[in-house]
């Protein structure tokens, strides 16, 4: 029996950023770039242990190349929303085709920024593999987008 998998996969690549810069404080500086616009949206919330825990985050559209970004906080009350990356404060998440090497420009630029200590272009597996995660992001996203 032949069937049609219909499930879209979506590219996304991620920088993480170590910083104790407020979100706020981030986003103006990501702005300064001349690459971004981000703007502040709902928190995204995600259940860990049967507890709800709010991540800051942040889009920026950009219709002209076709790409999405988020900003998102990795964590929340001390809570890591990736313990893979429990290293780095935010995620830099790029959802579209991104070049490798435009990823690992972007962290180098990012890393340049006052106030952060690193940046490292990371593997999405950590991020995608986790249950329910990218299905409750991608809802959260649907929901923030349809108010641009």
């Amino acid at each position: 029996m032949l069937t049609l998998d219909l499930e879209e996969e979506i590219d996304y690549s991620m920088v993480g950023i170590a910083s104790s810069l407020k979100d706020y404080r981030l986003s103006f500086y990501l702005n300064k770039l001349n690459c971004f616009q981000f703007k502040r949206v709902d928190p995204f919330i995600f259940t860990h242990k049967s507890q709800g825990f709010n991540y800051s985050l942040y889009i920026y559209v950009d219709n002209t190349n076709l790409k999405n970004y988020y900003l998102i906080a990795n964590k929340s009350n001390s809570v890591k929303l990736v313990k893979d990356y429990q290293h780095f404060d935010y995620l830099l998440i790029m959802e579209g085709e991104v070049e490798d090497e435009l990823s690992s420009d972007l962290s180098k630029q990012i890393k340049q920024l006052p106030g952060v200590v690193l940046t490292s272009v990371l593997n999405t597996n950590s991020f995608l593999k986790i249950p329910n995660l990218r299905t409750a992001f991608e809802i959260h996203l649907d929901s923030v987008l349809t108010k641009f």
